[in-house]
């Protein structure tokens, strides 16, 4: 297969851009203008065309036998889509490479990467061409950008053929897959129900800030807001201050905007309340979803390995993998005419592969046989049988069999069960959300055991020692997952109290103190804790990442079109030609197919097939 690498230069201003619109928006826009774009040919010298020979140059080449690379290739591939009808046979994407490769931790822009490599950097002068056309730029300023841009492509090749001696060959197929859910878009939208999810949440927002029940004073104090936060149960991140480490509560951090996400109404109302929002995410998704939908068909758009555990992530300030269960938003998305669509969930998945991974083979056998798995704990904790017509006392189950795995306490334990996540909202002392975690630990010690096995993993990785932990390898501050892929640990440090980090992008060797001592890793955040129970999260979501990953492939392989995937459920659409329910029982098989690499894994699934996506 031939590939060509290219890179766009378009037309942008001050109120025309990228820092004020999402990508689908601004390549949408009547104002779009491509000045050019530069292509090299299977690494050969870069050569640049202006706009108007574009077309030309792109009809010229076999998009059947030909892959693209680029460094963003949702940004470009959209363009070629979208602008010339384009669509390579492969997509291949040093972006989405540069996550897996180098983490999720380092910026990872192609200037931050020329500079990784001791790369000459960027050169494009987009100061000298902001706001103007083409035309307009005399012929000294037009060939410095034709220079940049061939420039970019260089790089691009260049961190492309570093990046394939270590990258996961089968991993290339699910960028290419990632890349098509956006630049190749067939899902429609309901505009009507959006305006209607944009009006309800108004109420809803002003309904929540009366329930939260706090003070100005308690919002604007620093120290008060995390103590509420954590007698909440939520775990606070810090990052970099002037003398010391402070919460990472600022509008602009990612801790910030994640509560803003959280599933609890507390929690989440209160970071509302405290960064005074206009609009609920919810607003803010239909407005954008409304608007996308008026343009055409729905982009998807997923950071391919996004989270640092190697899932995907939501991008373009859309996140398709939050979207609500049995919210409007979702029930307004919707197959294209003529087909419908599949959505196949993996059932408990990481409560699955967590207790065959510890070797608690009680639950193990329970999801076997087909045993409910969440009234045994129930029972234990109620101190009688409880069936499923129990409602509340079996959500405590499920909230327990599915919560406490990894570790969690008592106040975090609380927070859930008063939010109604797991069945109806169950109002708790301490003390009784204490019962059952402890209830959990005496029913899994296998678990409990495990976690003390990651504690010594940790220290391990801190060594740089090398060993085998099933189907992991830990080597190198890596964990090595069975797709060839890997979780990143190189910033782990060990805090005991005052300690000095060495300088990096993220700080200038400053002596840096934490509230307590413990393991904690750098991301381009701030700093999180990390410890046992955590990192057997961490590796329990990347195995489970790797079977939902590995079935998309092999569904896609037999033709079918993967249009989202939302952690461990995947969307296919089907064509209604009386195949469609065929195709749906091959996803659904192709989902519990066991893997290789962990041979006793019960798996199961479920589905569902329809007009609309909930």
């Amino acid at each position: 297969m031939d590939i060509v690498c290219l890179d766009f230069e378009t037309f942008f201003s001050k109120e025309y851009s990228l820092s004020k619109m999402t990508t689908e928006a601004y390549i949408r826009d009547p104002r779009f203008v491509a000045h050019g774009a530069a292509f090299s040919w299977n690494g050969a010298p870069p050569q640049w065309f202006p706009g108007h020979n574009l077309r030309g140059i792109l009809n010229q080449l076999d998009m059947r036998q030909t892959g693209v690379l680029c460094h963003h290739a949702q940004f470009d591939g959209l363009i070629l889509s979208h602008h010339y009808n384009v669509r390579p046979a492969f997509w291949f994407d040093t972006l989405s490479m540069a996550r897996q490769v180098l983490g999720t931790h380092v910026n990872i822009s192609l200037d931050s990467l020329a500079r990784h490599y001791g790369l000459a950097a960027k050169q494009v002068p987009y100061a000298l061409f902001k706001g103007k056309h083409w035309h307009a730029l005399d012929d000294v300023t037009q060939k410095m950008v034709a220079d940049g841009c061939c420039h970019d492509v260089a790089l691009t090749w260049n961190i492309f053929r570093r990046f394939l001696s270590e990258f996961p060959r089968d991993e290339l197929k699910l960028i290419d897959l990632t890349i098509r859910m956006f630049t190749e878009p067939v899902l429609r939208g309901d505009i009507n129900l959006l305006a209607k999810v944009w009006k309800e949440e108004q109420q809803r927002k002003e309904d929540l800030m009366e329930s939260i029940d706090v003070t100005a004073d308690d919002l604007q104090s620093a120290a008060r807001f995390v103590e509420l936060l954590e007698a909440a149960g939520v775990e606070v991140e810090y990052k970099n201050g002037t003398a010391q480490l402070i919460p990472a509560i600022a509008k602009t951090d990612q801790f910030m905007r994640d509560l803003l996400e959280d599933d609890d109404d507390y929690i989440r109302g209160l970071a509302q309340a405290r960064l005074g929002v206009r609009s609920t995410i919810d607003q803010t998704r239909a407005n954008r979803l409304g608007w996308m939908a008026n343009r055409g068909a729905m982009p998807v758009y997923l950071k391919y390995g996004g989270a640092h555990t190697t899932r995907w992530s939501g991008g373009d300030k859309v996140n398709w993998q939050n979207l609500r269960r049995g919210s409007d938003l979702r029930k307004s998305i919707s197959a294209p005419e003529g087909y419908l669509l599949a959505t196949i969930d993996l059932s408990q998945i990481e409560c699955r592969i967590l207790n065959l991974f510890a070797g608690q083979e009680d639950k193990v056998d329970d999801f076997r046989q087909g045993r409910d798995p969440y009234v045994g704990i129930a029972s234990e904790a109620y101190g009688r049988e409880i069936t499923k017509e129990d409602k509340a006392e079996r959500g405590m189950g499920k909230q327990s069999e599915l919560s406490c795995g990894f570790g969690c306490g008592a106040e975090r334990f609380q927070a859930t069960a008063k939010s109604g996540n797991y069945g109806p909202p169950v109002h708790l002392t301490l003390e009784e959300a204490n019962h059952f975690v402890q209830t959990y630990r005496y029913t899994h010690p296998a678990v409990v055991g495990l976690w003390r096995t990651a504690d010594q993993a940790l220290i391990q990785m801190d060594r740089m020692a090398s060993w085998r932990w099933g189907p992991l390898l830990i080597e190198n501050r890596r964990i090595y997952l069975p797709n060839g892929g890997w979780i990143n640990y190189e910033t782990l440090n060990w805090f005991n109290g005052d300690m000095k980090i060495e300088g990096n992008q993220f700080n200038d060797n400053r002596v840096l103190s934490l509230p307590d001592q413990g393991w904690r890793m750098q991301t381009r955040f701030g700093w999180s804790k990390m410890y046992g129970a955590k990192l057997v999260e961490n590796v329990v979501q990347a195995m489970a990442r790797v079977v939902m990953s590995q079935a998309m492939a092999r569904i896609a392989d037999a033709g079918l079109r993967i249009v989202n995937s939302e952690h461990d459920k995947v969307a296919v659409v089907l064509k209604q030609d009386g195949t469609e329910n065929e195709a749906f029982e091959f996803c659904k098989w192709e989902m519990t197919r066991v893997p290789s690499w962990m041979p006793d894994l019960p798996l199961a699934c479920e589905g569902h097939l329809g007009e609309r996506y909930e």
